[in-house]
């Protein structure tokens, strides 16, 4: 059932008739619903804070930001963040970031020490010899004959 999210004002498909937020929401109000906070909402909840008083604050300056804060936050976390509509940062839009350390690169999809172990990973593997087809003991001339 299509509902609006009654945090943030976006339309989402609710899973159940009590659900009133959106999935970006919901783990803000699961953490105060439920008393106490894990540490990964505490990130998000602060993360989101800092963001909205700085709309255009950068990955970077954020990990600053919340380091003051006696909170430690990587640049992965952050991009998780986004992708999953937790939060919306104003990225400049030739900015890349690694997918699977977080660093911000020029282009493509990996940083290049990234790039190096995925290969390292890659060309290390033993290579099978190649398998010789098995040949059964058949005489040649042996089998079926024909006249034609």
């Amino acid at each position: 059932m299509l509902r609006k999210c009654d945090q943030c004002g976006r339309f989402f498909g609710a899973e159940n008739d009590s659900q009133t937020t959106c999935n970006a929401c919901r783990p803000i109000e699961e953490t105060h619903s439920g008393g106490t906070e894990s540490l990964e909402a505490r990130k998000l909840r602060m993360a989101r804070s800092i963001v909205s008083e700085n709309p255009n604050i950068m990955p970077e300056q954020l990990i600053k930001e919340m380091a003051e804060r006696d909170v430690e936050i990587s640049l992965k976390e952050i991009m998780r963040y986004v992708e999953k509509d937790y939060m919306i940062l104003k990225i400049n839009s030739n900015q890349y970031f690694c997918e699977d350390c977080g660093k911000k690169i020029l282009s493509g999809r990996l940083c290049p020490t990234c790039t190096k172990r995925f290969e390292k990973k890659i060309t290390h593997k033993p290579a099978e010899p190649p398998k010789e087809p098995k040949v059964l003991n058949k005489k040649i001339g042996s089998g079926m004959h024909y006249r034609g």
